[in-house]
This record gives C-alpha cells, sequence and structure tokens, in this order.
C-alpha cells in the first residue's frame, strides 16, 4: 500500500513516529521500577509491570505501524497551478446542499494527517474519499457520522500557500 503525504505531512509523521518511539523509551525505562513496585513472587502478580508490558507492545505496535507508512510515502509536490479534479494538495470550496451557510474551503492533505482546524482534510477521512477526483460542478454523496449529506464542488485550486505546504 502506498500513503500520499505533502512535504509537510511527511515531516509531521516523523515527528509523530519520534514521539512514539519517546514513549516507548520512557515505559521501557520505567520497567523495572514497576517490576519492584508490585509483587516481587511473579510478573502475573504485579499488575505495574503487567500494565508496562501493555503499554510496551501497544506504543512497538504504534511505532512499527508509523514506520510502515513512512517506508510506504510517496511525497506529492505542492501544486503551483489549479489541477482539473481533486487531487492530494489541492484546496476546493464546496457547498452542502442541505446548507444555506457560506460555501467552505479546505485542502486534501496527506495520509491521516487532516487537522479540519487548519482547514486540512486527509485524503483517507470520509469527506476526503467524497472529494477526491471530483471536478468543480460534481456533487457527491459523503457520509458524515449517522448523516449522509451531498456536496457540491465550486472549485478546485493549488496547494495554498498560507498553509505552509512547501511553500517558498
Amino acid at each position: 500500500m502506498r500513503y500520499y503525504y505533502t512535504p509537510d505531512g511527511l515531516e509531521r509523521l516523523r515527528a509523530r513516529i519520534a514521539r512514539a518511539r519517546a514513549e516507548y523509551k520512557a515505559v521501557c525505562d520505567d520497567n523495572p521500577a514497576a517490576l519492584e513496585s508490585g509483587d516481587t513472587s511473579g510478573w502475573h502478580d504485579n499488575f505495574a509491570f503487567e500494565e508496562n508490558q501493555r503499554k510496551m507492545h501497544m506504543l512497538a505496535n504504534r511505532v512499527r505501524e508509523l514506520e510502515r507508512r513512512h517506508e510506504a510515502a510517496v511525497l506529492v509536490p505542492p501544486l503551483e497551478e489549479a489541477p482539473d479534479r481533486v487531487v492530494v494538495g489541492a484546496s476546493v470550496r464546496f457547498a452542502f446542499e442541505d446548507e444555506e451557510e457560506a460555501p467552505r474551503e479546505v485542502w486534501i492533505a496527506g495520509y491521516d494527517d487532516g487537522d479540519p482546524s487548519e482547514g486540512r482534510i486527509s485524503y483517507n477521512s470520509p469527506l476526503g474519499k467524497a472529494l477526491i477526483g471530483a471536478e468543480p460542478g460534481d456533487l457527491r454523496e459523503v457520509r458524515m457520522g449517522p448523516r449522509t449529506r451531498w456536496l457540491e464542488v465550486l472549485a478546485v485550486g493549488p496547494t495554498p500557500r498560507r498553509r505552509g505546504e512547501g511553500a517558498a
């Protein structure tokens, strides 16, 4: 499987890997104290040690998963010009058919790299999946929680410079 990332998204992935490794190391470093804190007659009677082991396994799996993504990452350069259809890196202006509110503008970020508060929507999110491949004028169905909604793509643009995604 390939995972597509913008330049800044790849940096965020690397930071997530570093944080997960640091958390793993902290739990490993706490093992001797956890082992001594409980019943020393056997590890199976020591809640603190068992909890540390559980955390270690969970964090090791997290590190491996993030590293797999990094190894399979495909870098998508910032778009200097508007593409014909929605792709990773593109900005998108759309409106929900069931709302009177002003159109919304987002841009499509890499795998699990969304942050709606920054207007960044990952391509693998429900909204991102609905938008990918759409052209201006297309109507798309998107399932958002318990609701199914329709949206119209109004415009597709280049990677927004204000977001700092590879802007010079």
